[in-house]
């Protein structure tokens, strides 16, 4: 059946050498290409890592692991194709036994209740918007937790750098992900600065018009944006800022500035600020993992630490329950603290007890320099 659905896909399956052998499958769903690339492929080379690990240590539960890769391209109706076509494979030998993804999530609700109905234990290895986490279930894990946190852990570090500083945020109503940080954001401001410091800007209302959007900006006032949308229009959208006044103060998140905001802005990124999930290596939780890791010969890069986690947090639950089974696995989270790279953690119908908290990075000297 996993040829029949590798048939039917139009994207790209990737099989270890033990797929034959193999009867428990691992699939890690995140984009290969397009804008999203580089952080697609931190993912998947992470869960790559910890998968190969496993199976050179004798396998799981004595099982070896099949790993699939996917790439759904960022593109929400290969995501829900992709969970419908798993959901066929139902043998022993086909069957999905975990999904790590997908890592773009407009379609979350749709595809986390296809992978339910199916019995597919499901780990977001990256935080994900409250709001759209919809509904729980309780074979899914939301593993770093929300991606509000960011607009908390943003503005405890402007507050404490730039409080008099008027402040931009802008969003993409397009991307629900950036409306519910831009809200946390303004409702936090509202709590601790002066009316009018903030002002709020969606990029969807100037359309391409960027040149607009930023003269805008500094007509209102700001000296600094947060900027949250699609890599290109968020790169774009600094540059023009940059450009009118190289002293104005540039954030945006590290998932929306990608290969392409290094190209378009060049020597004018220096200096501006980039909110990131932490790389963990300083957190003395994960200096275990950190030095096995190297013994493997790896140095962990930016997600590739979360794809890494996702695998090892199912591997303890898989221990635990002493099971690969949907049903003992999903008792087993709510029974237990379970291992993470970053400490033991109580989850609650797959929500962490405590979303992982942000960090801000500077680039200087073309280097990301962690500074919160």
């Amino acid at each position: 059946m996993i040829k029949k659905l590798l048939k039917i896909l139009s994207f790209a399956f990737v099989f270890s050498p033990a797929a034959v052998q193999a009867a428990v499958n691992v699939a890690v769903i995140a984009p290969k290409a397009g804008e999203f690339r580089r952080l697609g492929t931190e993912i998947i080379e992470g869960v790559r890592i910890a998968v190969n690990e496993i199976n050179e240590n004798g396998g799981l539960n004595g099982e070896k692991i099949n790993l699939i890769t996917v790439d759904d391209q960022c593109n929400d109706r290969l995501a829900v194709s992709t969970a419908q076509m798993m959901s066929l494979n139902t043998s022993k030998a086909d069957r999905m036994n975990l999904v790590i993804g997908p890592y773009c999530t407009n379609a979350f609700q749709q595809v986390a209740s296809i992978y339910a109905k199916a019995g597919i234990f499901q780990i977001i290895p990256i935080s994900i918007s409250a709001q759209n986490a919809g509904s729980n279930y309780k074979g899914l894990i939301k593993m770093v937790g929300f991606s509000e946190r960011q607009g908390q852990d943003f503005l405890a570090f402007y507050q404490r750098h730039f409080a008099d500083k008027n402040l931009a945020m802008i969003y993409d109503s397009r991307q629900s992900d950036t409306i519910d940080v831009a809200r946390i954001v303004r409702s936090e401001f509202q709590k601790v600065a002066p009316a009018g410091i903030l002002r709020m800007y969606n990029l969807a209302d100037y359309g391409n018009d960027l040149d607009f959007l930023a003269r805008d900006i500094y007509d209102n006032g700001a000296e600094a944006a947060y900027i949250l949308g699609r890599p290109k229009s968020v790169a774009k959208l600094a540059k023009y800022l940059k450009q009118e006044d190289d002293e104005f103060i540039i954030f945006t998140n590290r998932y929306q500035s990608q290969e392409s905001y290094d190209k378009i802005l060049g020597d004018l990124a220096e200096g501006a600020y980039v909110v990131a999930l932490p790389s963990l290596k300083d957190d003395p939780a994960f200096t275990e993992t950190l030095v096995r890791l190297r013994l493997l010969g790896v140095e962990p890069e930016g997600l590739a630490v979360y794809g890494y986690s996702a695998v090892k947090l199912w591997e303890s639950l898989v221990e635990k329950a002493d099971s690969f089974s949907y049903e003992k696995l999903a008792d087993a989270v709510n029974k237990n603290k379970i291992d993470t790279a970053w400490g033991e953690m109580m989850f609650n119908n797959g929500n962490p007890d405590n979303s992982v908290r942000y960090s801000v990075y500077q680039i200087q000297n073309g280097e990301y320099t962690q500074v919160y």
